[in-house]
């Protein structure tokens, strides 16, 4: 084989691999959901782990709320993990004056058995036919009305005030990643809520 071929196809392979052939940047992404500044405009009202029904006012914290927004405590290990590290978390969060839930598209049953054996100290919702996801904007795309897991939401934190305004908001895109509690909590740290 010509060695200018093999270095020139070697190099159309790097080049992939680091998105520069087309000579545009990789594609922008924005989270999805409503904007910081913005209202947020659901009260959620969704059972939680005790199969009692819960709204957005009664489970705010003294100075704001952190929404953890995930797949399923039931079947994704990257959502159970990160609810795990927020319940590890939590008195961080507290100290900061901030009240944590957690929405998933499980049943009241799945989101009692995982509460209940991971010890998590903070309220879990069950969405389980994704409405609340769907009115924010929020549902992966890549998963269609024909899909088993159709509904589910792209993984999103919303720290909400009192009055209910989205003050800060963290998200990575696709479903393994999850934004970094250490930079959450350092990023609440320097938020003035309240």
């Amino acid at each position: 084989m010509n060695p200018r071929r093999l270095s020139a196809g070697f190099f159309l392979l790097v080049a992939l691999a680091f998105g520069v052939v087309t000579g545009q940047a990789e594609e922008s992404w924005t989270a999805p959901g409503p904007a910081i500044g913005a209202r947020f405009p659901s009260a959620l009202n969704l059972q939680d782990q005790a199969g009692v029904k819960r709204d957005l006012a009664e489970l705010q914290g003294a100075k704001a709320t952190v929404v953890v927004f995930v797949r399923s405590a039931d079947w994704c290990p990257y959502c159970m993990r990160q609810l795990a590290d927020v319940s590890g978390r939590l008195r961080q969060f507290e100290a900061l004056g901030l009240a944590v839930v957690s929405v998933s598209v499980d049943s009241v049953t799945e989101i009692a058995e995982f509460h209940r054996k991971q010890k998590i100290g903070y309220t879990m919702l069950a969405d389980p036919d994704g409405a609340v996801v769907q009115s924010l904007g929020i549902r992966d795309p890549a998963y269609g009305p024909d899909s088993e897991i159709f509904g589910v939401p792209q993984p999103i934190i919303f720290v909400l005030d009192r009055a209910q305004v989205v003050r800060a908001k963290f998200a990575e895109r696709g479903y393994r990643g999850r934004p970094d509690l250490d930079r959450v909590l350092n990023e609440l740290g320097r938020l003035k809520i309240g």
